[in-house]
């Protein structure tokens, strides 16, 4: 039983389930929720998808009131593109198809042709209107139809599906990890818990946090993207509630940003270390890996944040 706390894109509990393990992941981002669950429980096949599909584009709502959408959120797209977006998301969202709204999301904002808003970055949404001004590129800020879109996304994401057990056992929470114990005691805790502040989950997530429902993005970076005191709180906390989690000579994998504590006056991966062993207890190191995080791997290239990265390997005692 692999156990990721922190589980973000849900890549840990995919690569998991993929070697045969059973998964548990939770974290406190509902896009980050969304797609850890679209890649626990996908389609077997492309056909089901457009099944659904088929069945969603029946059942969508009357066109909705663009009045009663912020205008920072309409500045992202052609009226009828959104009126879609908006439909399509209120009817995945009420039949809980997860895997169908997780590639929507991810169409969702980027200046190439598969997606569906004006010209933008795909990381961290903001309108690239200086290097694509609509007066030369009018065809990139013309209607974009949501459906062919999103079977062209499901069909890239389904195109290299590793050999999977649909019979394992996999659970993904909305909840704080601080505060969750599994149904049952894991072998493994593998995880890459927040960087106090280095990246701002809500803030760079804000365009799809607010068609998942979540339009405080502000509040909700406060929780996902601790600052310093906060994160090293988070860590007492969450070490001294694995402790009851991990099964005796199980190990504790946490991916570190090599960001240093002013309050700890040492580098993170040095302080999460110390707190694990020296303050909580019942750890012990068994290995560390450092090196250095790629530039094209990077949220935010060529500036400020983490350029390097710590595998911490710990076994419960």
């Amino acid at each position: 039983m692999v156990y990721d706390p922190f589980c973000g894109s849900g890549t840990i509990a995919l690569e998991s389930w993929s070697g045969n393990r059973k998964v548990i992941a939770t974290d406190l981002s509902p896009y980050a929720y969304l797609l850890t669950r679209a890649k626990l429980f996908p389609y077997q096949s492309v056909e089901d998808a457009f099944k659904d599909i088929e069945s969603v584009s029946n059942s969508l709502p009357h066109a909705a009131d663009l009045r009663q959408v912020p205008p920072w959120v309409r500045r992202f797209f052609h009226p009828k593109t959104l009126r879609e977006i908006i439909a399509w998301t209120t009817v995945l969202k009420r039949r809980r198809l997860s895997f169908l709204l997780g590639c929507l999301m991810g169409i969702l904002h980027h200046q190439r042709p598969g997606f569906l808003s004006f010209p933008s970055s795909h990381t961290v949404p903001y309108l690239r209107l200086k290097k694509f001004p609509p007066e030369r590129f009018p065809d990139l800020y013309a209607y974009r139809s949501l459906r062919d879109r999103l079977e062209a996304k499901v069909r890239r994401a389904l195109r290299r599906v590793p050999p999977l057990d649909f019979t394992t056992p996999r659970e993904c929470f909305l909840r704080d990890s601080s505060r969750f114990v599994p149904s049952e005691a894991v072998d493994a805790i593998i995880t890459s818990p927040p960087y106090m502040r280095q990246l701002d989950y809500g803030r760079d997530n804000r365009l799809r946090l607010w068609f998942l429902g979540a339009g405080q993005w502000d509040a909700l970076d406060k929780k996902v993207s601790p600052g310093e005191p906060e994160f090293l709180d988070l860590m007492r906390r969450s070490f001294l509630l694995w402790r009851s989690t991990l099964k005796r000579g199980g190990v504790c994998i946490l991916v570190v940003g090599d960001a240093c504590s002013r309050i700890g006056r040492a580098n993170l991966p040095e302080l999460v270390s110390r707190i694990a062993i020296q303050e909580v207890g019942g750890y012990s190191l068994l290995e560390k890996h450092t090196e250095a995080i790629p530039n094209e791997r990077r949220v935010r290239r060529h500036i400020r944040g983490s350029i390097s990265e710590t595998i911490l390997v710990l076994r419960r005692g």
